[in-house]
């Protein structure tokens, strides 16, 4: 079962950061409301997270040489990186 239940969160920025948050807004196709920012930039840090784990991953097994060959090598990297 999902549940998916919308958390009313607040926060506290000064005049010029509101401004920042609103002028990113203004300037994006995709993202139309602070909430919409918030999480747009959640999304991407999971993400960024996710690669950096997976590159810390991959350089842990390269250090252990288990005998992949080059062409394995270059087709994990490139999964990786996307």
């Amino acid at each position: 079962m999902t549940y998916n239940a919308m958390a009313k969160i607040s926060i506290y920025l000064d005049d010029y950061k509101l401004e920042q948050i609103d002028q990113l807004i203004d300037s994006s196709a995709d993202i139309n409301n602070r909430s919409a920012l918030i999480s747009h930039l959640i999304e991407k840090e999971i993400i960024a997270q996710t690669k950096s784990k997976m590159l810390e991953g991959a350089k842990l097994l390269d250090e252990l040489d288990i005998g992949w060959t080059e062409e394995e090598c270059a087709i994990i990297d490139r999964e990786v990186s996307g």
